[in-house]
């Protein structure tokens, strides 16, 4: 398995920045700049392949390559929503598509998403020496009405994030601040593989 590759960010972030001021009681736009930039490193921590919770926060597409077909192969973010493709390239460098008929979306009673090979699945055996196996997927919680559903927990917990470094009064109790942001993600965390 190769590290996941983003090939279509977010169309938004998780938290607006409206909900951020409102939070925080903020009324001027003086800040606005400093609370965007909070916020998109709020998500990063939390968010993607290096992120501590390996999850995509709202709907994007990822890319995963393998060295080989499995029966079964595991997929490093989650929560997968689909399954845009899977593709596989032979020793002549030609790239060919798995029809979807031939696999499934599954996932496990701890969250994480495979794909599953049907037991007639035909495995090539002229495959490329290394990365020849691509699998490109939607993960994230989906948006809806322009809005992400992202889990109020999980918003909640990039406010604090964000409070903790904006706020003079936040830093000083930041402590007690950090295990309600720990508490909320908790459930989030990556189950261990």
């Amino acid at each position: 398995m190769h590290r996941p590759v983003l090939v279509t960010g977010p169309s938004a972030l998780p938290v607006s920045l409206a909900e951020v001021k409102s939070a925080l009681r903020v009324d001027v736009g003086d800040s606005d700049g400093d609370l965007e930039r909070l916020i998109r490193s709020a998500v990063a921590h939390y968010e993607g392949w290096s992120g501590i919770l390996g999850i995509a926060l709202v709907a994007q597409t990822w890319r995963q390559d393998f060295n080989r077909f499995e029966q079964k192969i595991m997929l490093g973010l989650r929560p997968v929503q689909s399954i845009s493709s899977i593709k596989w390239r032979n020793e002549a460098g030609q790239i060919s598509t798995v029809a979807e008929a031939d696999y499934a979306l599954k996932t496990d009673a701890g969250g994480r998403s495979y794909v599953r090979f049907v037991n007639d699945f035909a495995f090539p055996s002229d495959l490329y020496e290394d990365a020849a196996v691509s699998v490109e997927f939607v993960v994230g919680w989906p948006v809806v009405a322009d809005a992400p559903t992202t889990p109020e927990d999980i918003k909640t917990a990039i406010i604090l994030h964000v409070q903790k470094h904006y706020d003079e009064a936040a830093k000083a109790n930041s402590d007690i601040l950090d295990r309600v942001e720990r508490d909320l993600i908790s459930k989030y965390r990556a189950p261990f593989l």
